[in-house]
């Protein structure tokens, strides 16, 4: 959506980003939600597969479009009882069909086996269905823990440093995000950063800094094509 806002004329949007949900859609060319009229943009996809139009749980700052998508952006009014929102156009919950005032429990642990310290355990919240990221800011306000990151433009927060250690590109050092799910233990690596990965209850979260391998990461960074349609105007 940037680079369309870039290259095309006549396209232009902008969002707000929640501190738990990240960003969220505000008004696409001039037009806003409004939540006297109870208005607002919804993200649906017709998926390039099979042409099954879906409303994915996640919105513009963490879809991930597929090759041949077809990105909906609907102006649309709020419905008491939709399952696609819970509160008002200005509350990025709502487009998570969540409860966004409950507070689930995680535990977050920093592991640096490079410099041989020993590993830190924090315990913190995090809002119904929010990001991690929106954890880690807050377990950064009360405790010794700290971190920074940058924002890609196409791939959102990177993690750069936390406690004060950064990766290093010429040590091909970096900060693995992994997950020891809370269901069965299974330790797994995210196909998502801290941006968009949402844990659930009882999560154990693991910063892992560690070297880049061939197998450290996996995927592609070509350009699939999407087709973004605007609709209800």
């Amino acid at each position: 959506m940037r680079r369309l806002q870039e290259t095309t004329a006549g396209f232009n949007f902008n969002y707000t980003e929640d501190p738990n949900y990240g960003p969220f859609l505000v008004s696409v060319n001039g037009v806003a939600g409004n939540n006297t009229e109870n208005t607002f943009w919804e993200l649906l996809v017709q998926t390039g597969g099979n042409g099954t139009t879906i409303r994915p749980d996640v919105g513009i700052g963490c879809y991930i479009p597929e090759p041949n998508d077809r990105i909906i952006l609907k102006f649309t009014e709020f419905v008491s009882g939709s399952h696609s929102v819970s509160g008002n156009s200005s509350n990025p919950g709502n487009l998570t069909a969540g409860n966004t005032s409950r507070l689930d429990s995680i535990e977050l642990v920093v592991v640096n086996n490079i410099s041989n310290t020993t590993n830190k355990t924090y315990s913190t919240d995090i809002a119904f269905r929010g990001v991690l990221i929106g954890a880690m800011r807050r377990l950064q306000t009360n405790s010794g823990f700290n971190f920074t990151y940058t924002d890609d433009p196409n791939y959102g927060p990177f993690l750069v440093s936390v406690n004060g250690v950064a990766g290093n590109n010429t040590e091909k050092t970096f900060w693995e995000l992994l997950v020891q799910t809370g269901g069965n233990g299974t330790t797994i690596r995210p196909d998502v950063g801290i941006g968009c990965y949402i844990p659930k209850q009882n999560d154990r979260i693991i910063l892992n800094f560690t070297k880049f391998t061939t197998n450290s990461a996996s995927g592609s960074c070509t350009n699939p094509g999407v087709l973004l349609f605007l609709v209800g105007l």
